[in-house]
């Protein structure tokens, strides 16, 4: 299953994956989405205003994202630093927020399973472990 790009006609939100949304988040028009190439989504999606996040706008964005879930971001402050310091320098070196703690193996669909945060929750180091947690330790388990 292939994911492709989609550009709603109304406002330019673009989405990714195997069909478009029937209602777009951002304007609410029903039905408004037309397939479009990865180049013009990339140039649309690259074109407007920065949207890169700050270290600490990083770290909110993840607290909200863990809020109830079954997990959370490790409360060990020193540890998270260092994860997002180093995802950080991920998406300076190669673009995107890359998990710090796995190697990128250059193709591009196999290699957006690795942003952070990744689909931890199916990984054999939080499934199934009372402990659990992310490959990388940013995310741990809720106790």
């Amino acid at each position: 299953m292939k994911k492709r790009y989609w550009r709603c006609f109304v406002c330019n939100d673009i989405h990714c994956g195997i069909a478009p949304p029937e209602l777009c988040p951002t304007c609410k028009v029903l039905n408004g989405y037309v397939e479009i190439s990865a180049e013009e989504a990339r140039r649309i999606l690259g074109g407007g205003p920065g949207v890169s996040l700050t270290a600490d706008e990083f770290r909110a964005a993840i607290e909200r994202f863990t809020a109830g879930h079954e997990f959370q971001v490790n409360p060990d402050r020193e540890k998270v630093d260092l994860l997002v310091k180093g995802i950080f320098e991920n998406e300076r070196n190669h673009g995107l927020k890359y998990c710090p703690c796995r190697l990128r193996c250059k193709d591009w669909d196999e290699d957006l399973g690795i942003v952070c945060p990744c689909n931890f929750t199916i990984h054999e180091t939080y499934k199934g472990v009372p402990d659990g947690e992310c490959w990388c330790g940013l995310f741990v388990r809720r106790k």
